[in-house]
């Protein structure tokens, strides 16, 4: 006879543990202390198995039925419900241990072993202020597209697209790391390409190329302190700023009048030719004599283990009146524009660059590709620098335009 709610309010405790039983094999199991529990009768593969439910009232006399039919499927299909229940418990636990935050924390300990200490740092830094606030507590199984919108969709209208965009990025790393291992099954920041509005293109501040005399004679005139040297490299190296005040002393090669950038401080991640002119191994041989025991060429005096910062050469900049009009990046486009002006091949300009390359199996060789033509190219503008800082603004444009 089937169970009804009034019969199980009117079970009694007893001396022994017993068991009233409702259908399909489903029975309320009464403990001499009072507690009921739901347990379900079944054979599998010919052994009779018994299943806990639940225990009552928790769990009611319908839902323990649900609860047995669902079971019941199981077993119709040739799975151990008691083994499914194993198996979901321990599926639970880890997913409630794979919060979106550990599993991020762990991709990006795996994924940037070998980049640039502070990229990296960055990165988990700007996770912490805009991700995990939002996101970082829920299991990664239980995240939506939604979801990622939201937090996307909150930094942008802070106003930081850039940082947005950039989230966007992380967060889909993390979920492709996290579906590759069998952690969640979909990436949901996998199709987000429109959720952002479009940006336009953003440009360092860079004098025209007339200015330039001027600016060289207001560098020369400096104190010699590192941001002097700092300017002057970047005008006769043309590098990234951020590549230019990582640079350690053994990565030049003074045999090969070289300077080696390993792949891990490059924005490309490849490693680096930079071809040194002569003016070039002076002004390192001047900085030597002050920072020559230590890892940094440019060590900053404010640190120990550090070299100076990004900020060194723009305040410096700003000093000499150029704020909003020239950058440590400007000195990259100055070189672009007026080599391509004198007539170098443009593959040798964009290779000395370092700009990438489309072709990714010309970009597996290209680290000394026109080395000759980049060494003569360096030298050939370190002179033409010299010549140029004796001129006025009128005269530079016709030595511009020279044909090499």
């Amino acid at each position: 006879m089937a169970l009804t709610e009034l019969t199980i309010k009117s079970l009694k405790p007893q001396s022994k543990a017993y068991r009233m039983t409702d259908s399909g094999g489903l029975a309320l199991e009464v403990s001499p202390t009072g507690s009921k529990l739901w347990r379900w009768r079944y054979y599998f593969q010919g052994k009779e198995q018994m299943l806990a439910l639940g225990k009552y009232p928790t769990l009611s006399l319908a839902e323990a039925r649900k609860k047995r039919d669902e079971a019941r499927g199981l077993v119709d299909t040739g799975k151990h419900p008691t083994r499914e229940k194993k198996a979901n418990k321990i599926r639970r636990i880890i997913e409630s241990e794979n919060t979106f935050e550990v599993v991020a924390r762990h991709c990006l300990n795996v994924m940037q072993k070998g980049l640039n200490e502070k990229y990296a740092t960055q990165n988990l830094t700007r996770m912490e202020q805009h991700v995990f606030p939002t996101i970082g507590s829920l299991p990664i199984t239980e995240i939506t597209i939604p979801d990622v919108v939201k937090v996307v969709e909150n930094i942008s209208n802070r106003g930081t697209v850039e940082t947005a965009k950039r989230m966007k990025q992380l967060i889909g790393q993390v979920f492709r790391f996290a579906t590759q291992r069998g952690i969640c099954l979909h990436n949901p920041a996998s199709d987000l390409r429109d959720i952002l509005p479009p940006q336009q293109e953003k440009h360092f501040a860079c004098i025209h190329p007339s200015e330039l005399p001027d600016l060289l004679r207001k560098i020369n005139t400096r104190e010699p302190d590192l941001s002097k040297y700092a300017m002057q490299l970047l005008a006769l190296t043309f590098v990234r700023t951020g590549e230019l005040i990582g640079m350690r002393w053994d990565e030049i090669d003074w045999a090969r009048e070289e300077w080696h950038i390993p792949k891990e401080r490059m924005k490309m991640k490849r490693p680096h030719i930079v071809p040194l002119s002569t003016q070039a191994l002076a002004i390192l041989l001047e900085i030597q004599k002050r920072t020559g025991n230590r890892e940094y060429v440019f060590f900053s005096a404010a640190s120990k283990s550090k070299h100076i910062s990004n900020g060194t050469v723009l305040m410096a900049l700003r000093r000499m009146g150029y704020q909003g009009r020239m950058t440590g990046h400007g000195f990259r486009t100055l070189a672009s524009t007026i080599l391509n002006e004198k007539g170098y091949a443009p593959d040798v300009i964009e290779r000395q660059l370092a700009h990438a390359d489309e072709d990714k199996v010309r970009n597996a060789y290209n680290r000394a590709e026109y080395l000759l033509e980049r060494k003569k190219m360096m030298q050939e503008y370190a002179d033409w620098l010299d010549v140029v800082k004796h001129e006025d603004a009128g005269k530079i444009l016709t030595l511009t335009q020279k044909k090499h």
